[in-house]
């Protein structure tokens, strides 16, 4: 226990503005800490060499003189004599107080200013969280030592997240997006996300920057009762391993539709009446579900779902008459995925018929990492949204993996100020 009085000398009205700032310009946490340091350190030396001039023949350690060493922290430089001690055993030279805190010999930088520039960057550039590091608190840092926080912690996050035991979802969807890379490349980043349905928590299960599917998708080790996405075919193939059912998103299909119409060389009034088409079917069978919910008439339900496959596969027939093979093939083939809300309806189970909650996810990322001037590496990259994705997705998760970052072996700390 550390006890610490301070004594406040103020001249003329009383401020609390000027109190605070005045505080902060004497720097009294940072006084904290060197204090507790030296206290630490002086009962360690002690435990280990006796008292000074000691010349007790059994002593296993003895003192070895002192260094001066500079520690970073979010309060700014604290700096203080390092005591080193001599081990008569093993003949080395060893600094306890490093040691005994779990710092490393070269270490300089202590770990919540490391994990507080961490997180400044997964909001802001690398030089715009120079700036904001540096008015928030007292530490001088550059945007080179930023990057080295992110690349740290973001491995620490990568590695307990897939320590955490594997849950079965009731929910998950895929999606990828890409990014600036380095020499011109793109990096292609790839999310599966899970959902429970009930309490709304969300679950990262699976990131990689440019792997494929397959690797990110064994991050997952569990099931799910439904998966969500677009209808990449590579995308669906996993997570038809992973899950009971798969619904393809809705818009995503309506949009590829328009995509092979544009590309098929249609007039822009052929296409969007075709498009339009689509959509009408496929609105009629949800509006049938939201009916039929709530009626419980599932046997007129099951009809309107044969309905919708009928109508599906006679719009497909029509784009083959038309020359139209390569959408009329895509919509004959992702006719049954477009359905599976509906199917599931039946049996009273409701789910989203778009993958809108890992489309809101891509946007967090293309916040951060999508703009022209941004280049990024493979590994810098993934390790800024180990970061990023592991707060976005749960909060609460993220709050115990950074004091686990700061406080691995749960140590208890009480400081008493006066």
């Amino acid at each position: 226990m550390i006890s610490v009085q301070t004594q406040i000398e103020i001249q003329g009205d009383l401020n609390l503005a000027n109190i605070s700032r005045k505080l902060d310009e004497i720097n009294l946490p940072k006084e904290i800490l060197k204090s507790a340091l030296v206290k630490l350190q002086k009962e360690i030396i002690l435990d280990l060499c006796g008292p000074k001039y000691s010349r007790d023949k059994n002593r296993k350690y003895k003192r070895a003189g002192t260094t001066d060493r500079t520690l970073y922290t979010r309060h700014g430089k604290v700096s203080f004599k390092l005591t080193k001690v001599y081990s008569m055993e093993t003949d080395d030279i060893m600094r306890p107080l490093l040691l005994y805190v779990g710092m490393e010999p070269k270490k300089r930088i202590v770990d919540d200013l490391v994990l507080e520039c961490a997180e400044a960057a997964t909001y802001l550039t690398y030089r715009d969280s120079k700036a904001v590091i540096e008015n928030l608190t007292n530490a001088q840092v550059s945007r080179h030592r930023i990057h080295d926080c992110v690349q740290k912690v973001g491995v620490f996050m990568n590695e307990e997240r897939r320590k955490e035991p594997v849950k079965d979802q009731e929910l998950i969807e895929g999606d990828g997006t890409k990014c600036h890379g380095l020499a011109g490349k793109k990096n292609e980043v790839n999310v599966i996300l899970g959902k429970n349905q009930v309490s709304g928590e969300k679950t990262l299960l699976g990131l990689g920057v440019n792997e494929d599917w397959k690797m990110i998708a064994s991050q997952f080790k569990g099931k799910a009762a439904v998966a969500v996405s677009d209808n990449e075919v590579s995308l669906r193939n996993v997570l038809l391993e992973k899950a009971a059912n798969y619904q393809a998103c809705v818009r995503h299909c309506v949009g590829d539709v328009r995509f092979y119409l544009w590309n098929a060389g249609l007039p822009k009034e052929v296409r969007k009446e075709i498009a339009s088409k689509l959509l009408g079917i496929l609105e009629t069978l949800h509006n049938s579900v939201n009916k039929h919910l709530a009626d419980k008439d599932f046997e007129r339900l099951q009809w309107r779902i044969s309905w919708t496959l009928l109508e599906l596969d006679k719009l497909s027939g029509e784009l083959f008459l038309d020359g139209l093979d390569t959408v009329a093939r895509f919509i004959r083939n992702a006719a049954n995925y477009l359905v599976t809300f509906a199917r599931l309806a039946v049996k009273e189970t409701c789910i989203p018929i778009m993958n809108n909650l890992v489309e809101r996810l891509m946007g967090e990322i293309a916040k951060r990492v999508k703009h022209k001037w941004m280049h990024w590496s493979t590994r810098g990259l993934e390790n800024l949204l180990n970061i990023l994705l592991a707060r976005y997705c749960n909060r609460g998760v993220y709050k115990e993996m950074k004091e686990k970052y700061l406080n691995p072996n749960n140590t208890l700390i009480q400081i008493t100020t006066t």
